[in-house]
């Protein structure tokens, strides 16, 4: 006998119901004709690749102050409204905005964390739905939707990482760049301090060590990888009393190999920075006695 109250089934001559404790007032319920299939399982697979859908769509459209909104809109119906005027006056180049190549590829990138996972949490949950219509046709259905469910989320699952790894080598060379940009600035931070030294005494310094009094603050002494500049002051001049006195320095940072005298090196010539140690404006005619000094 099922309960009435909590659908529990029972032993049929009960009177109170073990579960909820419902008394029977009347003879058992006759079980129905027709017993439609559980259809949860399946609606909730497609709810999976339903949301990481929507959760990407929202953020690209409406993220970046809307700008890949702004640049549909635009391709849509062009400069025929106000409002769009407007829009193509403040950026005239928003109709040439990538937002496919770009905005769309750069975003998957950024939320590939989380909608990897989420996405093959779908496919389980699809898989499951399959398996349970499998086991049991006449207690679960939504064999079609479970299918669509589980082609949806391995599709996403699989787009996301695409996008994850073909940004990883772009990632990787924008934090070089970043950390090759902090190693400039602290060498353009000790290029001012030179400056001031050699305004004060016709000469560059001997070592990097001899800037420290015109600091007002600690010098950097190593580039962004914690690793010692190599500094040589070149060219000798004419100076008063037994002083030697350097007319150009050369200041290089062994870059993220750690390695003196390769491609990868950063190097500083009288306060501008080359892109290679092997450029062929850079002076070969090196002193005897001056050698670097890191």
């Amino acid at each position: 006998m099922i309960c009435p109250c909590c659908g529990h089934a029972g032993e049929t001559g009960l009177v109170v119901c073990a579960t909820c404790g419902a008394r029977r007032v009347g003879p058992p319920l006759a079980p129905p004709d027709v017993r439609l299939p559980r259809l949860g399982p399946s609606f909730v697979a497609i709810t999976i690749p339903l949301l990481v859908i929507a959760s990407f769509l929202v953020i690209w459209l409406l993220g970046n102050d809307m700008k890949v909104l702004r640049t549909l809109i635009v391709w849509a119906i062009g400069d025929g409204t106000m409002v769009t005027r407007d829009w193509l006056r403040i950026d005239p180049h928003l109709p040439n905005y990538r937002v496919f190549r770009y905005d769309g590829f750069r975003l998957a990138f950024y939320l590939s964390a989380g909608l990897i996972p989420l996405s093959l949490f779908g496919v389980w949950l699809a898989q499951r739905a399959l398996r349970l219509v499998k086991s049991n046709e006449k207690a679960y259905g939504g064999r079609r939707l479970s299918r669509l469910s589980w082609a949806l989320s391995l599709v996403l699952s699989i787009s996301f990482t695409l996008a994850l790894l073909a940004a990883i080598p772009g990632a990787l060379e924008r934090g070089r760049e970043k950390r090759v940009a902090a190693t400039g600035a602290q060498m353009y931070a000790l290029q001012e301090t030179m400056q001031q030294y050699y305004r004060e005494y016709g000469t560059y310094p001997q070592e990097l060590s001899d800037l420290n009094r015109f600091s007002r603050g600690p010098l950097p002494q190593t580039d962004y990888w914690e690793r010692g500049f190599s500094y040589a002051p070149v060219s000798v001049i004419a100076s008063k009393g037994h002083a030697i006195g350097w007319s150009n320095y050369r200041l290089v940072s062994a870059g993220p190999d750690g390695q003196f005298g390769n491609e990868d090196d950063l190097t500083m010539i009288d306060g501008v920075i080359i892109s290679a140690p092997t450029d062929p404006d850079l002076r070969t005619g090196w002193p005897a006695g001056a050698k670097p000094r890191q």
